[in-house]
């Protein structure tokens, strides 16, 4: 058995058990990054359980190395299986309120292609929690193009994330749905105001198929939405 999957097991026995096995075996950053694999492979088969153990084994791991930009890492991978794993309006919440604080962590050490990942979360919790018919938790379709604007601006920061499909097709999506809609008039003005900044940043992210190359579908789809949306807000 490799030595992440020992310090996994172990660590099922709790707090007591990690620090058991960590006082007769070395902590290095190898190891950790062993259990991060290990994290990856059951996020990737949806063993959302183990995948959960993880995540807080590993948050204590770079924690005890010093290594705080792998704790941003492990925080915004925690935060992913969270959304994975959220249904209701009150998940997505909490969600949100978990990206955004990792967030403000990101901005705090600099890192930006953190900051970028951890604003594209918070606005996808924002659409997903709005479209649960999350108005008790404050969302609102002002709310998810606030939040969009907010990670467009994280993106000119963060040129080549591997994020960038997932937020251009977010955006495109949020936005399609919220065109749209029929909102209350004072929404109505804050819904603008966004769509002009978004539409201020469409010409930074396209052409779609940068981001989209092996589907030229989606990538024509994403253009002509954008596109759209330019027309209409820009200038």
């Amino acid at each position: 058995m490799n030595p992440a999957m020992e310090l996994f097991r172990a660590s099922a026995g709790g707090l007591t058990a990690l620090d058991a096995y960590l006082q007769t075996h070395d902590l290095t950053p190898g190891l950790a990054a062993g259990v991060r694999e290990l994290f990856l492979s059951f996020l990737q088969t949806d063993q959302f359980d183990n995948a959960e153990l993880a995540a807080s084994v590993l948050a204590v791991l770079w924690l005890r190395l010093g290594n705080f930009q792998e704790v941003l890492r492990n925080r915004l991978d925690h935060i992913q299986l969270q959304f994975r794993r959220a249904a209701s309006a009150e998940e997505h919440a909490e969600v949100r309120t978990h990206a955004l604080d990792t967030l403000g962590k990101a901005v705090d050490l600099d890192e930006h292609e953190f900051a970028f990942r951890a604003a594209v979360l918070a606005a996808d919790a924002s659409f997903f929690g709005y479209r649960a018919g999350g108005q008790a938790q404050g969302f609102s379709a002002a709310l998810v193009l606030a939040d969009l604007v907010a990670a467009s601006h994280r993106a000119q920061r963060a040129a080549g994330s591997r994020w960038l499909p997932r937020f251009v097709s977010l955006m495109a999506g949020a936005v399609q749905a919220i065109l749209s809609e029929r909102l209350a008039a004072d929404e109505q003005a804050r819904a603008d105001r966004s769509f002009r900044q978004l539409a201020a940043e469409v010409g930074g992210l396209l052409p779609a198929r940068r981001h989209f190359p092996d589907d030229r579908e989606k990538a024509a789809h994403v253009d002509a939405l954008l596109n759209d949306l330019a027309d209409k807000y820009g200038g």
